[in-house]
């Protein structure tokens, strides 16, 4: 779900300038559901409760079962459990060691023999030093989810070896009610009667790759804030601009959409495109035309999913003005405030346009500007005949800047015409749980807060927009 943000301080001249490649995207991906749908819910050992610190050599359950039942399947069940079980108290100590910015703790967990890995680990503790935590935590959650090769079995040697997919839940102080979750596939070692994390990498080999999170790319500056913290690469000057951002942007956003959210959010800021596109797991081309990406779950109230990020593109912003800065951060804190009322039924034209029209409020960007693509098609006759869907709004649409600029003229003509408190109550109508969890049928539900809200049906919506367009764009 994309959306352009065009506000501008030169106008048209700065959309001929720079080509339209300045998106907004607001990110719902499977990998994020799932992450948030796992909650903290069937934590098992590893579930990264703080234990006491261990000496690395003192005896393990694991010894203690080898002993017991080998052959048997019965004994075969007591081993693994045991494994696990002495993986989860050794990411106990890493995470307490995180906790109590014990360095040499956290590198006590780590395979000495592992010298590439072990620097990458010490250069992830000191990248935290700023990060202001609630929490960190380490849970096994799926053990065995990829095979070592007896290559890399070799090459790792010890007494036994253990691969499993460890999920990092963590919470930024003051802000994240529950706590963000990152799965890392790791791989552990036992040496001499000790367990260590050896690798984090080879899950690869079955296409399972570790979440990347920011202090995995650099030293992290943070800069905090009542509209919220900024976490970023680099020094504290380039980043007090997104500081201005978010706390412009955040009144913006509670005077349309109301104080019932939290009223701060989480702004990460990366070096460059690359590292915003390994922090959202795809590839560096995806986000070559986008300035931010607002990641969280639909329909998740405040507390009870992970707080959502802003992630931006720096190479993009670099290129624009305040005004510009003001709409995008704008749009993208719009999603954050809006996320309990955004569902999977919630139209793309609806959850984008109302995120538009919030953004563009008060920029004093004029129609013909902020909607060129649309009012170039109008002046050549293709006029839109009905609202786009929500195919429209994939990335690969060569019309996908009509379809985002088609959206935010429909809320700007429910805010004109019924007034913003009703665009508001709309929005709001369209997104309200299901009862008993029933399945909502988009159109159904749609239809429904149209006559309930604004006293039209579709069809009705429908034309009267139509119209509205032709007027505006003519």
């Amino acid at each position: 779900m994309v959306s352009y943000d065009r506000s501008v301080d030169d106008r048209s001249l700065w959309l001929r300038r720079i080509p339209r490649w300045l998106l907004v995207l607001v990110a719902v991906t499977a990998a994020i559901l799932i992450g948030v749908t796992l909650g903290l819910v069937g934590m098992g050992p590893g579930r990264g409760t703080a234990h006491p610190p261990a000496a690395p050599a003192a005896p393990s359950v694991s010894a203690q079962a080898e002993a017991r039942g080998a052959g048997h399947p019965a004994g075969q069940e007591e081993r693994a459990d045991a494994r696990r079980n002495d993986v989860g108290h050794l990411l106990d100590r890493r995470a307490a060691a995180i906790r109590a910015h014990d360095r040499a703790a956290f590198l006590a967990t780590v395979d000495p023999r592992a010298t590439p890995f072990r620097d990458r680990q010490a250069a992830l503790f000191d990248n935290l030093a700023q990060v202001p935590l609630a929490s960190w935590d380490y849970q096994v959650v799926a053990p065995d989810v990829f095979t070592l090769t007896p290559a890399r079995q070799a090459e790792l040697g010890g007494d036994q070896t253990y691969a499993a997919q460890v999920d990092l839940t963590y919470r930024i102080a003051d802000l994240d009610g529950t706590p963000m979750r990152s799965p890392q596939y790791q791989t552990f070692v036992k040496r001499d009667n000790a367990w260590y994390v050896a690798a984090d990498t080879d899950g690869a080999t079955a296409d399972l790759t570790s979440g990347v999170n920011l202090w995995d790319l650099g030293p992290v500056t943070v800069l905090k804030s009542s509209a919220g913290v900024v976490l970023g690469i680099g020094n504290k000057n380039d980043l007090k601009a997104y500081q201005h951002d978010i706390e412009t942007a955040v009144p913006d956003v509670t005077k349309v959409w109301g104080s019932s959210w939290a009223s701060n959010s989480v702004v990460v800021v990366p070096a460059d495109e690359a590292q915003m596109a390994r922090l959202l797991g795809a590839e560096p081309q995806k986000y070559a035309r986008i300035a931010a990406v607002t990641t969280g779950e639909r329909g998740a109230a405040a507390g009870a999913a992970p707080a959502d990020r802003v992630i931006v593109n720096p190479e993009a912003f670099r290129e624009l003005g305040a005004v510009e800065r003001r709409v995008v951060m704008t749009h993208e804190i719009t999603h954050v405030a809006s996320r309990a009322y955004t569902r999977n039924w919630t139209p793309t034209w609806l959850s984008e346009g109302f995120a538009d029209y919030i953004g563009y409020l008060d920029s004093g960007q004029p129609v013909r500007n902020a909607a060129p693509e649309l009012r170039r098609d109008v002046r050549d006759g293709k006029i839109p005949t009905g609202l786009p869907t929500d195919e429209q709004f994939e990335t690969t649409q060569d019309e996908l800047p009509q379809a985002y600029e088609m959206g935010w003229l429909a809320c700007r003509m429910i805010a004109e015409r019924w007034g913003q408190d009703k665009l508001v109550a709309f929005y709001r109508a369209v997104g309200e749980p299901a009862p008993d969890g029933a399945k909502v049928d988009q159109d159904s539900r749609l239809s429904g807060a149209m006559v309930s809200v604004l006293g039209m049906g579709p069809d009705e919506f429908t034309k009267t927009w139509v119209q509205y367009v032709r007027m505006q764009l003519k």
